[in-house]
């Protein structure tokens, strides 16, 4: 029985096989992870998981030709044959001037994104957050009949990773998250409330606050009465904020916007949003979500400024769009998996507080529509700035909940919106995701009801 090779053993003998076969470029990523989850049901557990994940994935550039290759036969066979499947593929791959494998050395840096110890914790006690959870969420109203899913889950991720142009380096982290869907009941009408949030500490997850906004989603929809169609100012509170921003990320990656796949092309140094709103990507936030001391690639994560008092000023950059923007890279190449190369994407994404206080954002319009769910974000035009999305939402006269809305439309451009966003509070909130926004006041848009 052969022995089983620690992380680094396997790194050390990828790296072998790669100067055996004369491969003078390439890289090798290494992630390990365990990971366990509990979901329950009436009140007890349900579903138990738990799961390993290990494996190597290995990329060669050769006359500037990418081969990728990726393996959990982590053996000396397995390693090597992964290796030489790499070398085969960049024999056939198209070549690309622009492509590149990281060589800048890495500094050791502490984010504070690691709890040892979370896959050891026992059983009894992953479930008693999600039990937690459900009564949170049954304290805050009888309506509260029942859930339609509610789970924990950890994990902990070594992530290790070196090329043959010097760069090694490695992390580790670990992460904690719940959620549930809360479904509230009255007079045969159901509504569906879901929330989850996620920390990298279990001291810092709040199953009482993942149940209470849970069941108040719910409830808050019970009663929806119908809406006309108006143009009010429009309330977006943290977690409607994040779900906008997320689906409006992908305009800052330099791939899409090379390919003229985002309305942000070319217009750096131009206002693409009122001078309230800042927009920050930051790889390095002490105990983000998504934080990280380097990339996907092996490149230094850095904390970039995006758009400045509305100013774009930049892009979402990895080695090969650094290239043919001759710029150098942001660390922005995530990667999800030993078994895929990396993609751009952000990292600890989200829009500065502000000096508004979110209350007073609230009930200052006179009347304004608090959206309470967003639907087909994805649909969002990402050349034009185009949208019709579905929502829910809750009227408010001078603050103060009026009646719930549904079956509603949200129309409008994003410029139109981001230039239109006229308060931003003082409550920056992130969610599991590693985005984050305040509260935000949008001074008009088009609804579509009735």
């Amino acid at each position: 029985m052969s022995t089983r090779l620690t992380n680094d053993e396997v790194v050390d003998r990828a790296l072998e096989a790669l100067r055996a076969g004369r491969v003078a470029t390439a890289e090798v990523f290494v992630r390990d992870a365990l990971s366990g989850s509990v979901e329950t049901k009436e009140g007890a557990l349900e579903v138990v998981t738990a799961r390993g994940e290990r494996g190597l994935g290995v990329r060669v550039l050769d006359a500037q030709r990418i081969g990728f290759a990726h393996t959990s036969d982590l053996a000396l066979a397995g390693i090597e044959a992964c290796v030489d499947q790499a070398r085969r593929m960049a024999t056939i791959t198209e070549p690309d001037e622009d492509l590149r494998i990281a060589g800048a050395p890495l500094e050791t840096v502490d984010l504070d994104i690691y709890q040892p110890g979370l896959e050891e914790r026992p059983l009894a006690d992953r479930g008693a957050v999600a039990l937690a959870v459900e009564r949170a969420a049954r304290s805050v109203d009888p309506r509260i009949t029942h859930f339609r899913k509610t789970s924990y889950s950890d994990a902990e991720v070594t992530t290790v990773i070196a090329t043959t142009r010097g760069v090694r380096a490695s992390y580790r982290e670990s992460f904690c998250g719940a959620m549930t869907s809360a479904v509230a009941t009255q007079n045969g009408e159901r509504q569906i409330g879901y929330h989850g949030e996620g920390a990298r500490r279990i001291a810092e997850l709040d199953p009482e606050s993942v149940g209470t906004r849970a069941a108040q989603r719910a409830i808050e929809k019970l009663g929806a009465k119908a809406f006309p169609t108006q143009k009010l100012p429009v309330v977006l509170d943290p977690w409607m904020a994040m779900s906008l921003l997320g689906a409006i990320s992908p305009l800052f990656s330099a791939d899409n916007v090379l390919k003229g796949r985002s309305l942000f092309a070319g217009k750096v140094g131009e206002r693409v949003a009122n001078e309230r709103v800042t927009i920050v990507d930051d790889a390095r936030r002490r105990g983000g979500l998504r934080s990280a001391p380097f990339d996907g690639e092996g490149v230094a994560t850095t904390t970039r400024i995006l758009v400045e008092r509305g100013v774009l000023r930049g892009y979402l950059v990895n080695l090969k769009t650094a290239g043919k923007l001759a710029s150098p890279p942001t660390g922005n190449a995530r990667r999800g998996s030993y078994a895929s190369p990396s993609r751009i994407g952000p990292s600890n994404f989200y829009i500065e507080a502000g000096a508004d206080d979110p209350t007073a954002l609230v009930r200052d319009p006179g009347r304004a529509l608090a959206v309470t769910s967003l639907l087909n974000l994805h649909t969002i035009d990402p050349v034009s700035g185009e949208f019709s999305l579905g929502a829910t939402g809750t009227y408010l006269e001078k603050g103060a909940p009026v009646h719930p809305v549904q079956g509603i439309t949200i129309a409008g451009n994003l410029t139109h919106l981001l230039s239109s966003i006229s308060g931003v509070g003082t409550d920056l909130t992130f969610g599991a995701s590693g985005i984050g926004s305040p509260t935000l006041l949008i001074a008009e848009l088009s609804v579509g009801g009735t």
